[in-house]
């Protein structure tokens, strides 16, 4: 079909939002519905890869049938970027700019990086605890093996900054690829919860695509810095088994404060 403002060709491929990727309050949680939105629309771009994505979130998702409406805007020697929007029953669910590139562009020698932190390795870490996440409806961390440093307030301690120092992988056992990197960005509790009580659903997410991981555990560091206005950004960084930059993302949440019993700890070092 062709779009009649823009005049450019939209090809429109149905997919299904499945069972058990709900976050807080059992919905599908955005990063999921952003994965598959970029799964879907792979085909319009003649097996080039995604190298950066921005997805505004309009509605929440659900579980059951969606169609991924895709127009491609620019056709590149070295990048072409294309326009996603995910509808379910008729509206609109997420909107989503992706820039897609050469496959090669994440194999390239590195210049410069930063190296992942100093953490202990998984088998050192601190499995934490489902229990509230699966009373909330988060069905969703039970897609994915954690392993967290110490100390975090998600382990039960005192948090010494607004962000945690993690690994993650999928729990059914496949090997992490660039879709995959997409739903780690978002597979964390946010970061300010380390440091207040609330709720912090996202308005704007961005990830960058920089390298195809290697096998195994992924590092991951979150944070946040600044809190204001009701309004709370988060950024997450990624690193495979290799010690290699794989993926960078931020978000800009909502934050209502909620009054569980303890006050948000505003002195608290940002991350």
């Amino acid at each position: 079909m062709t779009d009649q403002l823009t005049g450019t060709d939209v090809s429109v491929r149905t997919t299904d939002i499945a069972a058990g990727w709900d976050t807080i309050g059992g919905v599908p949680n955005g990063a999921y519905l952003l994965a598959e939105a970029l799964r879907t629309a792979a085909e319009s771009f003649d097996g080039a890869v995604p190298l950066t994505v921005t997805a505004h979130y309009l509605r929440p998702g659900a579980v059951g049938p969606a169609e991924v409406a895709t127009e491609v805007v620019r056709r590149g020697k070295r990048t072409s970027t294309g326009a996603i929007r995910l509808e379910q029953a008729g509206k609109e669910r997420v909107r989503a700019l992706v820039t897609y590139g050469d496959p090669a562009a994440h194999t390239g020698a590195v210049v410069f990086a930063p190296a992942a932190p100093v953490v202990p390795p998984p088998d050192e870490c601190v499995a934490p605890s489902h229990k509230m996440a699966l009373a909330l409806h988060a069905s969703m961390v039970e897609r994915f093996e954690y392993r967290v440093a110490p100390p975090a307030r998600w382990l039960g301690g005192t948090a010494e900054r607004a962000g945690l120092d993690a690994w993650i992988r999928l729990a059914d056992g496949r090997d992490a690829d660039l879709y995959a990197l997409v739903l780690f960005a978002d597979a964390f509790p946010a970061a300010v919860l380390e440091v207040a009580d609330g709720m912090a659903p996202t308005i704007e997410m961005t990830v960058h695509l920089r390298r195809q991981p290697a096998p195994g555990w992924i590092q991951a560091r979150t944070g946040s810095r600044m809190l204001a206005g009701g309004l709370v950004e988060q950024d997450v960084e990624l690193w495979d088994s290799r010690g290699d930059l794989v993926a960078m993302s931020r978000q800009l949440m909502t934050f209502t404060e909620l009054d569980l019993g303890t006050a948000p700890r505003r002195s608290a070092t940002p991350a």
